[in-house]
Parts: structure tokens; sequence; C-alpha cells
């Protein structure tokens, strides 16, 4: 498991007893069992509450050194003449001694330690007294027996109101229905009789009153399990540990302040088992766990400055100048977010403020806190996998060197990753009270971060995009067609005069001769084709008889005994082969023969001399049309030619006249799509806004289909490549598709376009430089005309205050409009969202009833770091973990970090957003007659 540092959630049973409790079932059960069956139920923090004994802590302690179980001290005393039980919960480092000295003040006689039916006649206000700034109490079973029923209805609004009186431990799920009718509930007086005994109507009325008035006093709700000794049993015993428990939000070193502080805000710091039968919280998929900042211009060049974050929500505090911003500026130059997704692009000031800090000290200005050996390392859990970001060599961000490493599980070593890309998978969202504000000055620049919350919108986006892409594809094929169906009559003029041409050769004869000239050429050339066949076997056999000489073996080496056996055999070979080239003479001369005769035979033929009559003829003919004015007899062969090419071509005009009509028919079908798929935009859009807001008394969000004038105007000159001029047109046009259904009256402005194009009359809507660009635009400009659909409106209507109606951001002050938008922001999202100073501007009553709300629940979803000097963030926000910056120092220094528990936490919140402890003090003095 990923270690992290702040407050995060405990397994809790703060009622459980002992061997030390005289009704402790079994007496021979060690310290070590109890804490093994403890640990075995899995608990985290557990409290020892035997009856008026605090003798079994000391042990219990013991056995669980080591073993990552959290004991609370404690004792679960009987007091009051009702004999009411309260739990009184002691800090972590108490003894039993501690609980001895609290007992014996309680006037507990030693002689009833353990016993149940021991107790005080003081009353429960003595005993809440006797505890103040030492314990906590924390009634008992207030629904069951010896509980806070048996108080007067007066006596128990007062013990409620005591301020040490923060929780309550109900048994019966059934009593925080706050419809129960207990009269005609049979059913559950007859299950708790079975439980009790026979108890009469009025006090389980009583009882569910105590439960309800708990309940409407906000107190802790706590379930416990009292340990019994098996179901029923009014023994206890190991079996019954952990069996009811109660979720509690707390440091990570739990302590007695820390139950204190989660048991004022119940809501967010209390799930018991009803409300939470598992773990009440769960990780983001993705969240900072740290950055390490080294060798700067404002870090102490001997230590780097390290500071860790809770993945739930960070509050950075500090004096001025204490330099509280500059962590998350480190963070934002790592993963160069100077310019992002974030409408920052519109802030000239912040990107340069941010580009000359996030930079390596020079120039003139002498900017920037980067030096040439400036290390920063931020580590990210993603999907509970640890990765580090290292960035190094840093000119800028835009320039300089990114590592990304993953932690191997198995190995414990840093491996690269080196996956292109990769670090876009870190997304996290930063905004400054700048930011926020341009965003409240056009609420429709919200539209983007809708859409990107929405995991549908990208793939519809795509899907219109293809549309879009097939809409101008098949607009370009209808003018590729009407290019050709312009050319149809020229190529029909074309066919008709090379038919005339056609005509008049056909009628000379010369059209036969020239066929049959072309027959004889090509039948002439098989015919050569053939001779040159029985030519090259002919070299073919003179190259034989060439290489058929063959040479003589020199046998001069060889001895005369051997040269005698082998020359015989030799010279036998070679007048072998002197024999066959002889052959070969006669073959040659046979077939030179055969050639020769063949050649003479063709020369003689019916076929050369046909061949030679039809020259002679057409040569004749040829005479005879140039005396007609037909000059070039071969034109028949090319005029054929170009004849069948145009008819060819007319085929294809025609075809494409009928393909015609077919792609504007699909032209239609994608329009259709097209418009379909901004509506499907519009859908989830409202879909979204409505499941953020539906809940949401404080601020409503509206999408108004297609009703972005704004952005109709902006589509429109873009189109028109006309930015800044005839205003009062553009003014008309907005005017006609904005007074009614924009999806109606848009075919009306598109209708003007055309009309204008095939200069129909138009009754001068617009003027005549207007027309005469709309005359003048392209086909492609047209084709986006056609499309255009403008965006939608995205209205938000917040309440200034609970009594009003929800007013339109439109009429809010600058302050309303930050705070509107901000809640906005916090009520979506999963990556982290670091935020810097987003109070500025703001009053405490604003930041207290919508920004510190959204703040404690979108934390459950995601890591927020929030960089404040507003109080209310970390503590009414309660911050699992604040970082307090050092502003005594030149040097960017983490003074103290911790959470809201811890006494120097306090201090620092105090002193530096509080003005002081005293002002503090006086305000709250003050504040009481309010």
């Amino acid at each position: 498991m990923i270690e992290f540092k702040g407050t995060r959630w405990f397994k809790c049973d703060f009622h459980l007893h002992t061997t030390k409790s005289k009704c402790f079932q079994d007496q021979t059960v060690t310290p070590e069992q109890w804490v093994d069956r403890a640990i075995e139920q899995g608990l985290d923090c557990v409290a020892v509450t035997d009856h008026n004994s605090g003798l079994g802590v000391d042990e219990i302690k013991e056995a669980a050194k080591n073993k990552g179980l959290i004991v609370y001290p404690g004792v679960e005393i009987t007091c009051d003449t009702g004999k009411v039980h309260l739990l009184v919960i002691f800090d972590v480092d108490k003894t039993a001694a501690d609980i001895r000295d609290f007992l014996v003040r309680a006037e507990i006689e030693a002689k009833h330690f353990g016993e149940q039916t021991g107790y005080t006649l003081k009353s429960v206000f003595d005993i809440a007294e006797l505890a103040k700034g030492k314990a906590i109490i924390i009634p008992s079973h207030i629904d069951s027996f010896s509980g806070l029923s048996s108080l007067s209805l007066s006596a128990l609004n007062d013990f409620y109101a005591l301020e040490n009186i923060n929780g309550v431990q109900v048994v019966h799920e059934e009593f925080l229905d706050t419809t129960l009718d207990i009269s005609s509930n049979s059913e559950l007086i007859k299950k708790l009789n079975t439980f009790y005994g026979t108890i009469g109507t009025e006090e389980l009325k009583a009882r569910y009153s105590t439960v309800q008035n708990a309940i409407k006093k906000n107190i802790a709700i706590l379930t416990f399990s009292d340990n019994p000794h098996a179901p029923m049993s009014p023994k206890h015993g190991l079996a019954g540990i952990g069996d009811s428990y109660t979720w509690i939000k707390m440091n990570e070193t739990p302590s007695l302040e820390s139950l204190r502080q989660a048991l004022l805000l119940p809501e967010y710091r209390v799930k018991n088992k009803i409300q939470s039968p598992n773990p009440p919280y769960k990780k983001p998929s993705i969240w900072i766990k740290s950055i390490s900042i080294s060798n700067t211009k404002i870090t102490d060049p001997q230590t780097p400055l390290k500071v860790e974050f809770s993945p739930q929500l960070n509050t950075i505090i500090g004096g001025r100048g204490s330099g509280k911003s500059s962590v998350i500026r480190f963070i934002r130059g790592v993963f160069n977010k100077s310019i992002d997704e974030n409408g920052i692009e519109s802030l000239l000031s912040i990107i340069n403020d941010q580009n000359d800090f996030y930079k390596i000290e020079g120039g003139r200005t002498k900017k920037g806190v980067i030096d040439k050996n400036t290390v920063i390392e931020i580590e990210i859990i993603r999907n509970e996998e640890r990765y580090r970001v290292t960035a190094s060599s840093i000119i800028s961000s835009s320039n300089q060197n990114i590592k990304i490493e993953k932690l191997d599980d198995l190995t414990s070593m840093w491996v690269i990753n080196n996956d292109e890309g990769f670090i876009n998978f870190f997304e996290f969202e930063q905004y400054s009270q700048k930011q926020i504000y341009e965003i409240a000055q056009e609420p429709n620049a919200l539209r983007e971060k809708i859409d990107t919350a929405i995991d549908e919108v990208s793939t519809i986006k795509t899907e219109k995009d293809k549309i879009k892409i097939n809409f101008l594809a098949k607009s370009a094929e209808i003018r590729a067609i009407d290019q050709l169906i312009k050319d149809k009559g020229v190529v029909e003029t074309k066919i008709n005069d090379l038919d005339e041409s056609i005509k008049k050769l056909q009628k000379s004869g010369v059209a036969k001769l020239i066929e049959d000239k072309e027959k004889f050429l090509k039948e002439k050339k098989s015919l050569v084709t053939f001779k040159e066949s029985i030519t090259s076997k002919e070299e073919l056999i003179n190259s034989l008889i060439e290489d058929m000489v063959i040479t003589e073996i020199d046998y001069s080496d060889f001895s005369d005994e051997h040269s005698k056996i082998l020359k015989p055999l030799s010279d036998g070979i070679i007048q072998k082969y002197t024999e066959i080239k002889g052959e070969l003479e006669q073959i040659k001369i046979s077939m030179f023969t055969s050639n020769t005769n063949y050649n003479q035979l063709v020369k003689d033929s019916m076929w050369n001399t046909d061949f030679a009559e039809n020259l002679s003829e057409l040569a004749t003919k040829k005479l005879e049309l140039e005396a007609d004015g037909i000059e070039d007899i071969s034109n028949y062969e090319k005029l054929t030619d170009e004849r069948e090419i145009l008819v060819e071509q007319l085929v294809l005009i025609k075809a494409g006249m009928k393909e015609r009509q077919q792609f504007f028919k699909e032209k239609d079908v994608l329009k259709e799509q097209y418009l379909d798929k901004r509506k499907e935009l519009t859908t989830l859009r409202e879909q979204f806004v409505k499941s953020l807001s539906e809940n949401d008394n404080k601020l409503k969000i509206s999408i108004n289909q297609f009703r972005n004038k704004n952005d109709f105007e902006n589509k429109l000159r873009q189109i028109l490549q006309k930015q800044g001029t005839y205003q009062d047109d553009i003014n008309i046009l907005v005017d006609i598709c904005f007074r009614g259904k924009v999806e109606d009256k848009i075919k009306e402005v598109k209708k003007i376009f055309l009309d204008i194009r095939q200069d129909s009359d138009v009754n001068k809507v617009v003027s005549g430089g207007f027309i005469n660009i709309i005359k003048n635009l392209n086909a492609e400009q047209i084709d986006e005309i056609e499309l255009l659909i403008p965006e939608d409106e995205i209205e938000i209507k917040y309440k200034p205050n609970n009594q009003s109606p929800f007013k339109s951001l439109s009429t809010a002050s600058a302050g309303q409009k930050t705070t509107a938008i901000l809640t906005f922001l916090l009520s979506y999202g999963k990556n982290p969202l670091i935020l810097d100073q987003p109070e500025d501007d703001l009053d405490n009553k604003l930041v207290y009833d919508l920004i510190v709300d959204r703040l404690k629940k979108a934390k459950e979803e995601r890591q927020l770091i929030v960089v404040t000097h507003n109080a209310n963030i970390p503590v009414n926000g309660d911050a699992e973990y604040i970082i307090s910056m050092n502003s005594e120092t030149k040097k960017l220094g983490v003074l103290h970090s911790g959470t809201v528990e811890q006494q120097d936490i306090k201090k620092e919140i105090c002193d530096v957003m509080e003005g002081s402890e005293s002002a503090f003090e006086m305000r709250s003095r003050r504040y009481k007659q309010v």
C-alpha cells in the first residue's frame, strides 16, 4: 500500500471491554489474544473501556506495541441517578494511572472497579465537566439500557449543548429513521422486546427521541460493538470485538485531538457501520505524491525542498513573501502548463509571469529562478503505480530534459519509461484567480471543460468530423460532375464533327484499303518474326560448328609408358568430334538452302502479290482524295480513336448526371446526420450539468441548444475571412438566426447566401458590399456555410443568498461571477485540481457558503492542492494536509506541515490567516453576540 501524508480513515471500535470488566465471560483471555482478535477484525483503532475501571489499559497497550493497532485508554463510567453509561476516551499516551485518577475524582470507589453495577452519583454534567480538556465523552448506547433516555428533555438538550459532547453511540439502525412511528411498528417492538425483554412503548419512544435529538443537533452518530460474548449475550467476550465499528478520519498518527476534530465534522469525518460497512474512501486514480526542488535561485543550496501531499485536500498557506505559490509554479513549469487547455493563453500577463519565473536566470531583467544545476522531481501515483517525473537541464518549460520513471515493485528500482507522449497521461487542471475571473466573463468558455469531463463526447465529435469530411467530399464530387456536365455540349459537337469526317473517308473506299493495309502490316510482322526465328537457328549452328574444335593434350610431362596408353584414347575422341563437325557442316548447308527457298516462296506467294496491290491502290486513292481536298488519309484511325474517347466521356457525363441527383440526396442525409450529432452533444451536456446541479440550491447551469451568438458570429467571420468589418450586415444575420428556433431560422440565413450566389432577389437584406463578398466566396466556403450551426450557450444562474431567487450570472458582481465559476469547476472531475489563491476578491461569506462546501465534496473524488490565505479553506474545508511556508527566510522553505489537529499548524493558521491568536479570540468573543 502506498503511504501518504495527512488525515486518513481508521476503522474504530471505541466501546470494548477486557477481562478487567467482571462481566467478561472468559477470564482466561490474554491481552495478546484480545489484540490479535481486534487486528483480525481489521480494526485500526480501539478504545479500552472497561466498566468503571482502567486496569486493563496498560497491558492491552503493551500487547499492541509494534502491531499497528492504536489503543486509546478509556473507561465506561456509570453515573447519575439513572445510572447512565458514558464512554470517557483519553489520549493515546495516557495510562491506567490517569484513568484511576479520573475515577477517584469521579467518586468511583476502588472496590467497584470493573463492576457494571458500580456507579457515581455525579451527574452526566459533572462527569463532562470533569473530563473537559482531558478526555472526550461519548454517551454509550443512548438508545438502549443505561442510555440518555432517563434524562428529561430539557436536561438532554443542555447536555447535548456541551462543547465536549460531539458524538453518541447508537445501537439500533431503525432509530436513525426520521419518519419512524414507534406506536404502529409492531415488528420493531417485537424485535426490541426479544433483545431487551418486555419494554414499554413509551420507553422506546424516549430512546428514539434521544437519537433523533442528537441527529438534529448534528452530533456524530457512532456505532461500536460493546464486544458481546455471543449474540444477545449480556456478557462480554472476544467474539464480538469489531462486530460493529465506525470509520473515523484522523491524523496519520491518531490522538485525542484527532478524534475531537473528527467529531466536530461528522458529515465528512465520521461514517458509522450503518452508513458505510466498507471503507468510505478510495484514493483517486491519479494524484501528486510529492515534489522535490533542488539547486534553484530561491531554495536552500544545501538541502532540496521537498513538499509532500495527501491524495485529498492540501492547502499551502504562508505569510506575504513566503513564496506559497512558487511550489505550484514549479509543477506547472515541469509539465509545461504555461499555455494549456485551461484558457491561460488569453491572459498574457500570467503567461509572461510564469515564463519569467520558470526559466534560467538571465537577460536584461535577470528574471528566472532556474539555475544550470536545477533538478525538479515530481512523484505521481497513477492506478496505484508510482511514477517519477524529473526535469533537468532546464532553460524554460519548452526547453528542458524530462525523464519519466516507474518504480518496479519487485526490485524497488526506478525504471525509465520511454513511451512517446506518456507524460500526457499525467493530466491535472490548474487555475489561478485571474483565470477563473476570465472564464466568468465568458461562461461559454466552460463548454470545453464540460466536454472534457464527458467520456462519450470525444467519440461523438470524431463521428461528427467524419460526417463533415464525407459531406465536403460529396460536394467536391458534385462539383466535378458539374464540370463534366458543363463540357457535355462541346463533347457532343466534337463527336458530330468527327462523324462527318469519318463518313467522307468511308464513302471514298479508302477506309477499307486502310483497314486491309493494317491487316497486311500485322501479318507481315508475324512473317518477319518467323524469319528472324529461323535465321537465329542458322546462327546457332554456325556457333556450334566453331565451338566443335578440341585442343589436343600436351603429353610432354607424361611418362612414355603413360603417353602410349592415353594418347590413342584422346586421339580417338578428337577424330570422332572432327567427324561430327563435318556432319554439322552438311546440316548448315541444308538449313541455308531451306531458308533461301522459303524466302523466295513467300516473295512469289499470292499474299505478297495482294499486299503489293493494296499499297498500289492506296497510293492511287490518296492522289484522288488529295485532289478532293482530303490531304491525310491516315487520319481515319486517329479520328475513330478520338471519337471513341469522346463517346466514353459522354457516357461518363450521362452517368454523372444520374449520380448527381443521388449525391445531393446523400448530402442531405449527411447534413441531417451532422445536425443529429450536434444534438447528441447538447443532450450529453444537458445530462452532465443536470447531474451536477439537480441537488444544488446555490447554482444552476443550463445548456441552451445552438444559442451561442458569439460563436455564430465568429464562425461566420472565419468562413468569410472578414474580421471586424461589415458589423451591421453580421448583426442582421445574427438577428435572423436567433429570432426563434435556431435550427429552423438558420436555414433562412443559408438561403440568403444561396440566393445571392444564384443572383436571386434578396430584397436588399444585406448591403451591396456584403453581397459582393458572398458572390466571391469559393465553393469550399459555401460548403462550410451549409454546415454552419452555432454552438450551445452555457447559462449560469446563482443565488446571492438562501432567500433570493436564482439570478443570471450576467447581473452578478465580479466576485459573485468568480465564485459561481469556481463552484462549477469544483463540481466535477477526477484528475488533480490545483488552485492558486482562488478566493482573491471574494468575501468570506461567499467562500464559506459555496467554496468550502464544494471543496469538501470534491476532495472525495480528486486531489486538490489549494494555495490560500483564507482560513475558511483549510479549517472549514477540513484540509487533509496543510503546508505552511516560511516567511521568515529569503529562501523558499516549509515551516510546518501536518493537519489542523497539530498545535504548530493551529498556531500558524491563527498567526498568518487570522491575524494572530489574540485577534482571533477578540473576534470570537465579539461574534458570540451575533
